[in-house]
């Protein structure tokens, strides 16, 4: 919860920053490369701490293939299901509803060529950073990667405030949004189930099993922990399964934004959505896109202790 209030407040306030700016008439043109630049910083973290995992390493055997298997599942449905809910909400697919043609426009050239580049970039700084971690960092720099994960992420979030704030098109589209923004992180946790459904009648994993490791969300330090208790195997698929969320999330993210559509996106990554995968929906969305995603990270990091639970119980 801490945490989740730290990250509202750099946003707001990169925010306030922003509108600021706006307001003089001024541009930073050195927000997009900067924030280019902490992103490969973040990649690369996260890569150095899944490489210096041995848990992670030791498990990319029998169960590394289940939790893949189950995680691509849980993706295409998550995918399906927004897209489906997009449309019957009336968004298209640069998350706009009913907005002018020049707007739409504008959130169309958000990403581009550079969502490309950056897409190489996180494959590439993502393999280095695990090759890094296991082969070569200190345990001394691994202990540290959480702290310096949380200052880029700040770092990142201000940065995206600040874009927000100069954007100027946010209280236009909640207006035009509304409470429809609100129904997303709900068809996330259907999409959840039935997906959970599917993985128990494709995998060798049992329905109740099966919609235990589903709840987590990609919330890796919490959900495994609390399915420790109930099972050592469920826990190990549920680690696994949340940690390649997360960085399939990272990296189908541009892809779906350019393929299919803009809301789409925060789906993927589950509770990450409003932390470590959001710099890379915005580059790859737009600013308005963003704070949705953040909405819908927070709601479904909010109700995985609570599905967990009530799954385990069953």
């Amino acid at each position: 919860m801490s945490y989740l209030l730290l990250y509202l407040a750099v946003t707001i306030a990169g925010y306030f920053i922003g509108a600021k700016i706006k307001k003089q008439g001024r541009q930073l043109a050195w927000v997009g490369p900067v924030q280019t630049a902490v992103i490969i910083a973040l990649v690369f973290l996260m890569g150095s701490r899944i490489g210096a995992n041995e848990e992670i390493v030791a498990s990319l055997g029998s169960i590394g293939l289940i939790s893949l298997a189950y995680t691509l599942i849980i993706l295409a449905v998550t995918c399906a299901a927004y897209s489906v809910a997009r449309r019957l909400l009336g968004f298209d697919r640069y998350g706009i509803r009913g907005r002018k043609d020049q707007v739409r426009a504008a959130a169309e050239g958000h990403g581009g060529a550079t969502v490309n580049r950056l897409t190489i970039m996180i494959v590439v700084f993502v393999a280095i950073g695990i090759l890094a971690g296991y082969f070569i960092l200190p345990q001394a720099f691994i202990a540290l990667t959480g702290n310096l994960l949380t200052i880029s992420l700040c770092i990142l979030l201000v940065l995206i405030g600040i874009d927000i704030g100069t954007a100027g098109t946010l209280a236009d589209n909640f207006r035009s949004a509304g409470w429809r923004v609100l129904v997303f992180p709900f068809v996330s946790m259907a999409a959840m189930v039935i997906a959970s459904l599917l993985a128990a009648v494709i995998l060798p994993l049992g329905v109740k099993d099966s919609l235990c490791v589903g709840s987590g969300f990609a919330w890796y330090s919490l959900a495994p922990v609390m399915l420790a208790e109930y099972s050592t195997r469920v826990s190990a698929i549920s680690f696994m399964h949340n940690v390649f969320r997360e960085i399939l999330g990272i990296l189908l993210v541009p892809a779906v934004a350019r393929r299919v559509g803009y809301i789409e996106c925060y789906g993927l990554p589950g509770s990450t959505s409003m932390d470590v995968c959001l710099p890379i929906i915005e580059r790859s969305t737009s600013s308005d896109v963003a704070v949705y995603s953040f909405i819908n990270g927070a709601i479904v990091s909010a109700s995985v202790p609570f599905l967990v639970s009530i799954f385990m119980n069953l």
